[in-house]
This record gives C-alpha cells, sequence and structure tokens, in this order.
C-alpha cells in the first residue's frame, strides 16, 4: 500500500486513526498496540501476501536472541555472560545478513562467480521483500544493542510494534529501540493532542505533493534520458541526469517527510532523515545532511567498532572506504552501487584530509557548486543499470555534442494539469507544442532547483505557529496531489 493513493489516504489511515485513539481513550492499551501491529501488517501485505512469512520470521528469530540472552542474563556470571553476548552477536549477525544476502544478492553473487570462473551456476531469481534492508538493519542494531549491555529485553508486543510500525517499516527512516519503544510505552502520547496531529498533517501533506506533484513528474525526463542515451546530446544527458538527481531527492524525502507526518499523527516522533543535502559544502558535509539514520547506522555499528577516527588518518580512510563502499552495497546487488559508494568514500577522506570551511563566503558558494556537480555525477552511475551503461552515459555527457536533442526529453514531460492546453495548441497551432513541452521541462527543473535552495519541510514547520494562510495553502497542494494521483507510481526506495 503506498502513502500517496486513495486506499491509504481515505480508507486505510482513518481506520487506524480511529482505531489507535479509540482504544487508547477506552485505556485497552495493549490492544490498541494489537491492533496498531494488525494494521501494519495488512498494510505490507497489501504488496504481496508472502512478504509477512519472511518479516514475521525476522521478527521471531530476533525476539528469541533477544529471549536467550535474557534467560543468560539472570542465570550466568560475569564471564559467562560475556560468552553469551558474544555467541549472540555472531548469531544475530549471521541471521540478519545472511537473511538479506540471500534474497538481495544471491543473484549478484551467483552472476560474480560465473563471470571469474566461467562457470554456469543458475540464477535464483528470488523475489526481493519488500522494505527488507530497513527492517532488517533496524533488528540487527537493536540485537547488537542488546549484546552491548545498551537494551533490555521487551515484549512481544513492544518489540513488534517497534518493528512492524507501518510510517517507517517499508523505506524507513531506520529507528533505534531507544526512540521508539518508550514512546509507546508512554501513556501521555497515546492522547490525541491536537498541534501534534497538525503539524503531522504538514508533514504529510508537503511531503505528498514533493512525490505527486515533483519526482513522478521529474521521472519521465530523467526515465527518458537514460533510456536514451546514444540518441541524446551534451546539453540533453545534462538535464535529464539533474532531473533524476531532483527526482531522486523529492521522492525519498518527500516519503520520509510523509513517515514523520505520519508519526505524529498518532503522537510518535521518527528521526528526520534530510536536512537539505543538496545545500551541504563537502561530501562529507552533504552525508551528515543525506540518508542520515542510514549514516547513523553504519557509524554506530561499522564504522566506530573499527575504530573510527582514534588511530590515525591513515585507519580513519581505511574506515570511511569500507564503510561507504557497505553503504553502497546495502543500495543494491550491482557494481554501479558499490563504485558510487567508493568514491562518495573517497570524497569524505579528501574532505578529511583538506576540510572544507565554512568562514569563507566566496569559498563557500564554491564548494556548495562542486559537491552539488560531484553528487549530480556520481547519480549518474548510481542510476545506470551497469557500468558501462554509466560510462556511456558519462562519455556521452562530456562529448559537447549538440544536435538539438533536447526536443525528444522535454516531449517525455506530460503534465496532466496542462492536458487541454496542449490538446488545443495541437489542433489550432501545432508548431508551439514543442515550446510547451520546453516550456514545462524547464519550470519543472527551474522549481526544483529553487526548493531545494529553501528551508525545508522542518524548518517550516518545527517551532512556528501554524497560520491560517499557511494551512490555506496546505488544502491547496493536498488537493492537487489527490487529483493528481491517478497515476501510477511507486518510491525509488522501495527498490533499495
Amino acid at each position: 500500500m503506498l502513502f500517496n493513493s486513495y486506499i491509504f489516504i481515505f480508507l486505510f489511515l482513518p481506520l487506524t486513526l480511529l482505531g489507535w485513539y479509540g482504544l487508547n481513550r477506552l485505556r485497552f492499551y495493549r490492544c490498541a498496540q494489537a491492533f496498531l501491529i494488525g494494521m501494519s501488517l495488512w498494510f505490507y501485505a497489501y504488496f504481496n501476501v508472502s512478504y509477512l512469512l519472511v518479516i514475521l520470521f525476522s521478527c521471531a528469530v530476533n525476539y528469541l536472541l533477544s529471549a536467550a540472552l535474557a534467560g543468560a542474563e539472570k542465570r550466568t556470571g560475569t564471564d559467562s555472560l560475556a560468552r553469551h553476548r558474544r555467541l549472540i552477536r555472531v548469531l544475530g549477525c549471521v541471521f540478519n545478513l545472511g537473511i538479506l544476502g540471500y534474497f538481495k544478492y544471491a543473484d549478484f553473487f551467483i552472476e560474480n562467480i560465473n563471470a571469474a570462473f566461467s562457470a554456469d551456476f543458475p540464477l535464483r531469481h528470488i523475489l526481493l521483500p519488500l522494505g527488507i534492508s530497513f527492517f532488517t538493519f533496524q533488528q540487527l542494531s537493536f540485537v547488537l544493542d542488546r549484546c552491548r549491555g545498551d537494551a533490555g529485553h521487551y515484549g512481544i508486543v513492544d518489540y513488534l510494534t517497534f518493528v512492524t510500525f507501518f510510517p517507517q517499516l517499508i523505506a524507513g527512516p531506520i529507528v533505534l529501540h531507544s526512540e521508539l519503544i518508550p514512546q509507546f510505552r508512554d501513556r501521555e502520547k497515546r492522547r490525541f493532542h491536537a498541534d501534534s496531529f497538525a503539524r503531522g498533517i504538514a508533514y504529510f501533506v508537503i511531503g505528498l505533493s514533493k512525490k505527486v506533484l515533483l519526482a513522478d513528474m521529474l521521472a519521465k525526463p530523467a526515465d527518458f534520458g537514460f533510456a536514451h542515451i546514444d540518441g541524446l546530446d551534451s546539453v540533453s544527458l545534462a538535464l535529464s541526469a539533474l532531473a533524476y538527481m531532483l527526482q531522486l531527492y523529492f521522492d525519498f524525502s518527500g516519503y520520509c517527510d510523509m513517515a514523520v507526518g505520519l508519526g505524529k499523527m498518532f503522537g510518535v516522533e521518527l528521526p528526520h532523515n534530510f536536512d537539505s543535502p543538496y545545500q551541504a559544502v563537502s561530501v562529507r558535509d552533504f552525508w551528515r545532511k543525506w540518508h542520515i539514520t542510514l549514516g547513523r547506522f553504519f557509524t554506530t555499528y561499522v564504522y566506530i567498532p573499527l575504530g573510527g577516527s582514534r588511530r590515525g588518518k591513515l585507519r580513519t580512510i581505511c574506515n570511511t572506504m569500507i564503510v561507504f563502499s557497505l553503504s553502497g552495497l546495502w543500495h543494491g546487488a550491482n557494481w554501479t552501487f558499490v563504485v558510487w559508494g567508493m568514491l562518495h568514500g573517497i570524497a569524505v577522506a579528501v574532505n578529511i584530509l583538506f576540510p572544507v570551511s565554512e568562514k569563507d563566503g566566496k569559498r563557500h558558494v564554491l564548494s556548495r557548486v562542486v559537491t552539488f556537480l560531484f553528487t549530480c555525477l556520481t547519480f549518474i552511475i548510481f542510476r545506470s543499470d551497469s557500468l558501462a551503461g554509466a560510462f556511456q552515459y558519462l562519455k556521452g555527457l562530456f562529448s559537447m555534442q549538440y544536435f538539438h536533442s533536447l526536443k525528444a526529453v522535454a516531449e517525455a514531460v506530460e503534465v496532466p494539469e496542462l492536458y487541454i492546453v496542449e490538446k488545443g495548441l495541437s489542433m489550432r497551432g501545432p508548431q508551439y507544442v514543442t515550446m510547451l513541452h520546453m516550456a514545462e521541462l524547464f519550470l519543472l527543473l527551474a522549481a526544483g532547483v529553487i526548493l531545494i535552495t529553501r528551508k525545508n519541510a522542518r524548518k517550516r514547520i518545527e517551532g512556528r505557529v501554524l497560520t491560517g494562510r499557511f494551512a490555506a495553502a496546505l488544502a491547496v497542494l493536498f488537493a492537487w496531489s489527490v487529483i493528481s494521483l491517478s497515476g501510477v507510481s511507486t518510491f525509488l526506495y522501495f527498490n533499495f
């Protein structure tokens, strides 16, 4: 079930809110959590019922590992407990990374073995369960925290609520147990709070409009550009790459804004995943602002255990490269993601050796531009189906050729709101239709570039009075987005 769908907005969400607040109002607190778990599983199973078996099996094994450790904590001494924690840590890593590897990377490894050894092992073509990268990392973080003594053993209802809470289930943010479970245990948060609910609506509407009005529109020229590399000139390829860069941001940050908003509607604060990343002054700064909870996971559970920055710059750079290579692989079973991650690791290593100062105004602007261009170029590799395709795209981009192929990219843009205008022009003045498409493309790109330089949703909503004018603007955005929901779309990070 998609956030940007009629069934979610007009059926699932109202029913879930009514059940949640109704049961809590009657003080059936455990029933309210069980109801929320059931609705979250319905939300997840709506995509594919067979996915339920995977997530429930994953939850069961991780919960049993925690329960086994809880038993050891009660009956063993310090030395024995340390051995139990090491064993649970190994089992937790093997199980979670194993299940992720099986579903997500099995064919990738088989393909590479076949290529390296001229073998002919058949591919498995395993169906990738939705959101497995997110709920696996979330549970792995819990098991590792249990083994470090940073988390207690929770009841099954609390644990399932933590894992399956539907706003963050499919594409994050990756939430820690310490952020979510205490909130569900706080009965004050079970009460309806009008201000929190109103701000939740604001987040949801802004995220919905990012997805429907910007990301889905930008997807058309971006997809066209990456599908027709040979027939496009440098200008067309550059604008298609820019379109994808903007699409990816508005798509993923739109989802996360909706997730944060939905959390607030249920009285739950979810962590923010973006902080205006395209305003970053360095690649290192970019990763402080982009997919923040993923960066936090790798920092806490990989980078710091490897030694972090405590053992000199050379070791720091090695640890950085390991983290970014793994981060790239996490995004997908393709060498394009690994290379993309490694390039960002190299750029961060350069930032470690030569830190960027924000005090010099001119240098600050230049650093932003360089970071933006680097991010755009590397996202070409990220988007490409193969390294050969990425090289082909970059070769065409830097060929400095121009043969008026931008018209074809512009024609891929379809703005439903201007359908009648386009039909009228095609009958009365066909020569102007191309001009309309070009105007649509440039206005869409300009709107995207302008918005990424302005305040993000968090800065617009938090710490301010929600005025009638702001509410009216949200109402217009919501109505506009709902009217535009007829198109078929999904979120890009569902694929990762």
